[in-house]
């Protein structure tokens, strides 16, 4: 559950862009919304039940909101001294990113120059948005909160929609809100009394950077830093007095975390759950879940999925994210939270973010590297080979990869084909997602990689879809422990090549946690099947589908085609994987635009009662 908090930004000395700033932060509950920092220029307010999840830096140099970890030490830091908070502020906050990491966002005001800076942290753990405005901007965590009391007209960004139904994971500053963006993971921005410039503080490694070509290395460095982001949030957890809830699939990545949490000095309890789906046994990973949470004297609690428990319709009514996303199908069914919420859990953790992380891939895109980076003859053919047998394919084929990427230097495409097979949405939809991804901050960067780096770049900011609104992160602080900046970066100093010795996909995780790890876990590389289930699930949820979109907001707004929509709502074509995939990306973005438009509705009538100036 991530802290809430709204403020705004003006010239200090502008009078009318004050009065109005300050009139808008009137509307918000004053039982509910206190001042943590009220300057000239600067107001912002915190959420009063999100007090105990933020620092208030003394003398007004602003706050950090989300848990905070010592890099050295993995103790949760609670506050600063004056000294320290000013130097956060001048620095714009460059001393968070060298000295600690976490799951927060930093709102810093120097002072004596009077920049206000808004820094997210690296690995994108917290939600912050952004409306930079002529005379007011308004920077916060929760769009309804945003909505309910920005005076200004405020319209859906249907390029950014039309994106979303072909690139469901599509990472980009935009929103579903025009005009309002979301500050990236490593983003600042920085406004001074007459200017406004956006930045990365915090910059992903590439090839030069790789550090470590030797395996044993590579194998201490990642264990030892995934254990040091578990110990934090295990300490995170102790000091709030609860449990962690730990999601327990059974497969290699969470049965990893799992083993780093249990490592940690006087963990307290930790509880595991595994959702299992009825009657679907290609899906069920019971027997592994059980063999590892006993090996760490750990509970599990098994939850059964059950189609009936399936409920499109709440999401109609779940909370306004920002823009349309897939992470709220978990708000169809709350029957994981509520087992959850039983067990006095704080912190939920799971091994997500380990495909990204740890390199579940099976990409010839390793060879490439290994023979861009020079290495000796003999060392690049043993990894070839290895190249070769994780791609399942003869070893001439990494000669064809030599061609496109090494010597054409073909550069690597971060949109993804299988979203767009089936496609509801108009010709131009596929256009604008490609041009969301060449706008990513990091584009450059990957330009400029070789390869595999600039695969696994990629790979790492889709991390950003873990920390998309669900039904667990508005109900409880979650734990991104593989997602976290200390593994990012020790991962981002291996050089790809190292990470899957063996021809082995998330090889150096295996190797890493080889004597913690159950041999059948440990040797796993599938993961449990759920596609039947969530066939069942789809049967049942048809018609809902076809009420809502067929007379939807999104063919009116003639964002998808109708005759196109017609055709896969049909039962046969239904039973089709791309089509089934266009229809989960069509009833977000409906369900998206349906509870914008009641936000908005909402919206008018308060400011109608409240004098506001418009609408």
């Amino acid at each position: 559950m991530s802290a809430r908090f709204i403020g705004f930004r003006w010239m200090p000395g502008e009078a009318k862009a004050e009065r109005r700033a300050r009139a808008m932060a009137a509307r918000l509950p004053e039982k509910q919304w206190r001042a943590v920092l009220n300057r000239r220029g600067v107001l912002f307010l915190l959420h009063r039940p999100s007090e105990l999840d933020a620092i208030i830096l003394p003398h007004e140099f602003g706050f950090v909101s989300g848990p905070l970890f010592d890099r050295e030490t993995s103790a949760p830091v609670n506050s600063f001294r004056g000294h320290d908070a000013e130097t956060l502020a001048v620095d714009g906050g460059a001393a968070l990113i060298g000295r600690y990491w976490g799951a927060y966002c930093a709102i810093l005001h120097n002072r004596g120059y009077d920049f206000l800076h808004v820094l997210r942290d690296p690995a994108g753990g917290a939600p912050l948005y952004a409306h930079v405005g002529g005379d007011v901007s308004c920077v916060f965590s929760d769009t309804e909160d945003f909505i309910a009391i920005w005076d200004e007209p405020l319209a859906c960004d249907e390029s950014m929609v039309r994106a979303y139904l072909v690139q469901p994971r599509l990472v980009t500053r935009r929103t579903g809100v025009a005009g309002v963006t979301e500050v990236l993971a490593g983003e600042r921005l920085t406004w001074g009394r007459t200017s406004f410039e956006r930045t990365l503080a915090w910059r992903p490694g590439i090839g030069p950077l790789d550090n470590m070509t030797d395996l044993d290395a590579g194998v201490r460095t990642l264990r030892a830093r995934v254990e040091s982001s578990a110990l934090a949030w295990s300490g995170w957890s102790r000091r709030r007095g609860g449990v962690v809830g730990h999601r327990l699939s059974g497969g290699l990545d969470s049965s990893l975390v799992l083993a780093a949490l249990a490592a940690a000095p006087d963990r307290g309890e930790i509880v595991c759950f595994n959702e299992f789906p009825e009657d679907a046994p290609e899906g069920d990973e019971r027997a592994q879940a059980r063999e590892v949470a006993a090996r760490h004297g750990c509970e599990l609690v098994e939850v059964q999925a059950r189609p009936e428990d399936v409920d499109y319709a709440a999401i109609l009514t779940a909370p306004l994210p920002a823009r349309p996303t897939h992470s709220e199908f978990s708000c169809a069914s709350m029957v994981l939270s509520d087992a959850i919420a039983e067990r006095n859990v704080s912190l939920v953790s799971s091994g997500q973010g380990g495909d990204q992380v740890l390199h579940r891939s099976r990409s010839l895109l390793a060879a490439v590297d290994a023979a861009r980076d020079g290495l000796a003859p003999g060392a690049w053919l043993g990894i070839a080979c290895d190249a070769a047998r994780l791609a399942r394919t003869p070893i001439w084929s990494v000669c064809g990869a030599l061609v496109r990427h090494g010597l054409l230097r073909k550069p690597i495409d971060a949109f993804n084909p299988v979203f767009a097979q089936a496609t509801l949405a108009t010709p131009d939809a596929c256009a604008c997602a490609r041009q969301e991804w060449k706008e990513h901050p990091w584009a450059e960067i990957v330009a400029r990689s070789t390869p595999a780096r600039a695969a696994r770049l990629i790979h790492l900011a889709d991390l950003a879809y873990y920390h998309q609104p669900s039904a667990l992160s508005r109900q409880f602080t979650i734990a991104p422990v593989l997602a976290s900046q200390p593994v990012v970066e020790a991962v981002l100093s291996i050089p790809p090549y190292r990470m899957t010795p063996g021809g082995v996909e998330r090889g150096l995780a295996r190797a890493a946690f080889a004597d913690v790890l159950p041999a059948n876990v440990r040797t796993r590389s599938l993961k449990g099947d759920t596609t039947r289930f969530h066939a069942r699930v789809l049967e049942r949820q048809a018609p809902l589908l076809r009420q809502v979109l067929l007379d939807g907001l999104l063919v009116k707004r003639r964002l998808v085609d109708r005759t196109r929509l017609e055709a896969a709502l049909a039962r046969a074509a239904m039973a089709d994987g791309a089509v089934k995939g266009a229809l989960m990306s069509a009833f977000m973005a409906e369900a998206w635009l349906y509870r914008f438009e009641r936000a908005l509705e909402a919206r008018c009538a308060h400011l109608a009662c409240d004098g506001g100036h418009s609408a």
